[in-house]
């Protein structure tokens, strides 16, 4: 009986491990095949496996080598902000005013609003946080107090004192103007982005029409050398705005065939001061009265402000899901701006120190310069991904929130990201977590894509 059980024992160990091999040999012979490709010719790329019953790494290529992570960074920015915030945090912006109402309706003080640097302010993702519901309850509130004049709009933003610089100093010039490479600051309002409505000519290099703009800021104008590009050549439109300016440049092209209601996503200039302008518009106010923007709390204008509204963002966790899910970079400036205050450090320790307090993670083997990862000279090793997406897989209990955030892409719980010539991707397939990061590939971004998953598909 025993020889016969020891027999049987070591028949299941042979299967099992034939089976594994087998696994491995898929993924090794599809590693080779990618690693040769003439796409990587002048790459450096990387790649960590580690198990997750285990926490072994099972597969690793240049996993300490730091590389331009692009958008996969947006794990470790989202994993830092639940860790320090929680999932049932949320943003707090006050309406208030100081002074008396006269009985003409004139206000001898000032309308202030308090932002707390909530990046749903105005957003349309949610009902509750859409720019016009929100401007229409504060309007309601003010005519309420019979308020139809005032001395001007205070814009209090003094909760980041030293926040002054909308735009991360590691963004790309050439991305400055574009929704994706808008600022951020401790007042943002309709994700700090207005729409461009453009129509193509009617042949190939003739001028591109800007037909409209919704959520245009006030005072912005913009030099217009679109031209029209050929059928299939899609939208290849810049915009070019930076910040506080009022004057910008559309450059590119726009296919011939693109439709009529076509448009193009632009980087407000100052979304502190585009909210007090729609707030001035909409009480009819006149357009020469003073906006201002205080950076430093004044302790005796406060204790004389009575507060008419405090508006409440949806929860961290939703917050989070949306930036996983839609990669909207401004969501992750705020999310490091948040920490840093709470955490008394600079925006770019925010994610090293994350790394190393929470998961020993080697503080070098992070230097970011934004919470997105858009800026090309940010850094990080895959194994710091992996470790850090095993370790909140093993022990967060806000785990379950920042899965259901990761997208699922090419039937994976991942999150990828593209910058120019970096391609990246880091999650959760078949009880593995992996991250891997190519940099400085060469030829068309899809057929690299489609690359990389053909690898990860030998994981599943």
């Amino acid at each position: 009986m025993q020889t016969g059980f020891f027999i049987i024992f070591i028949n299941l160990y042979v299967i099992a491990y034939k089976i594994y091999a087998i696994e491995d040999s898929n993924f090794s012979n599809a590693w080779n095949n990618f690693t040769q490709d003439p796409q990587l010719l002048h790459a450096t790329y990387s790649i960590t496996i580690i198990d997750n019953s285990t926490g072994n790494v099972t597969f690793s290529f240049n996993k300490d080598i730091g590389l331009a992570p692009a958008s996969t960074m947006k794990t470790v920015t989202g994993a830092a902000a639940f860790h320090y915030l929680g999932t049932d945090y949320r943003y707090k912006t006050l309406l208030q005013y100081s002074g008396k109402v006269n009985p003409f309706g004139i206000l001898n003080g000032y309308i202030y609003i308090v932002g707390s640097g909530d990046p749903s302010l105005g957003s349309w993702r949610w009902n509750e946080t859409k720019g016009d519901i929100i401007m229409q309850h504060w309007i309601s509130l003010i005519n309420g107090e019979g308020i139809k004049q005032c001395r001007g709009i205070i814009l209090d933003l003094s909760i980041w004192p030293d926040q002054t610089q909308t735009v991360p100093d590691g963004y790309p010039w050439g991305g400055l103007g574009n929704y994706y490479a808008t600022g951020s600051s401790a007042l943002n309002w309709r994700e700090n982005q207005f729409r461009i409505f453009l129509l193509p000519g009617s042949t190939v290099g003739s001028p591109v029409t800007v037909t409209g703009f919704e959520n245009l800021p006030q005072l912005i104008t913009f030099t217009n050398e679109l031209v029209t590009g050929p059928p299939g050549s899609g939208d290849l439109a810049d915009v070019y705005l930076a910040p506080d300016s009022t004057h910008g440049s559309l450059r590119g092209s726009l296919g011939i065939d693109s439709p009529k209601d076509f448009s193009i996503g632009a980087a407000t200039p100052n979304s502190a001061i585009h909210i007090a302008d729609e707030l001035r518009q909409r009480m009819n106010w006149s357009k020469s009265m003073p906006i201002k923007i205080i950076y430093q709390q004044d302790v005796n204008t406060t204790a004389n402000r009575i507060t008419l509204d405090t508006y409440q963002s949806p929860p961290m966790s939703e917050i989070v899901y949306w930036f996983e899910q839609d990669s909207i970079n401004m969501y992750g400036e705020v999310l490091i701006k948040t920490v840093a205050q709470i955490t008394n450090s600079s925006t770019n320790r925010v994610l090293p120190l994350y790394c190393y307090n929470e998961h020993g993670i080697e503080q070098t083997a992070v230097a970011t310069r934004d919470g997105s990862g858009l800026s090309p000279p940010n850094r990080i090793t895959t194994s710091a991904i992996a470790r850090v997406l095993y370790n909140i897989q093993q022990r967060a209990s806000w785990f379950p929130s920042f899965e259901r955030a990761l997208p699922i892409a090419n039937g994976i719980r991942m999150k990828g990201g593209f910058i120019s010539n970096v391609l990246s991707y880091s999650g959760y397939v078949n009880k593995q977590v992996f991250s891997i990061i190519t940099n400085n590939y060469n030829g068309v971004t899809s057929v690299m894509r489609q690359k990389i998953w053909n690898l990860l598909n030998t994981l599943k």
